[in-house]
């Protein structure tokens, strides 16, 4: 994230493909954070939907390193922006997992 964050999007026009992608030189930060996505998308659902808590944890410490490394690369408008949502999301998983997770635990 911190790698996206920090080279940031271009728009690509190629005739009938158009979309967004990481400048020339970005295909390892975008190859990262296309992983990261995915292992995200499928260890929150387990990490949350337990009936302990501590394994939200993870999901914080994870947070907590990705805010100093987007931070680390810039402090400019979106560098902040960036690091705010993972904080954001790094407090709500113990949250999540204590006021919705022990209820529906797998």
């Amino acid at each position: 994230m911190a790698g996206t964050v920090h080279l940031g999007f271009v728009q690509t026009n190629g005739g009938r493909r158009s979309g967004w992608s990481l400048p020339d030189g970005g295909g390892w930060y975008e190859f990262a954070f296309v992983v990261g996505a995915l292992l995200t998308l499928y260890s929150v659902p387990g990490l949350l939907r337990r009936s302990e808590w501590w394994p939200a944890l993870s999901l914080s410490a994870g947070a907590v390193v990705g805010v100093v490394s987007v931070l680390a690369l810039g402090q400019g408008p979106r560098y902040w922006v960036a690091a705010s949502a993972m904080a954001l999301v790094g407090a709500a998983a113990p949250l999540a997992n204590r006021l919705w997770g022990r209820h529906h635990p797998i």
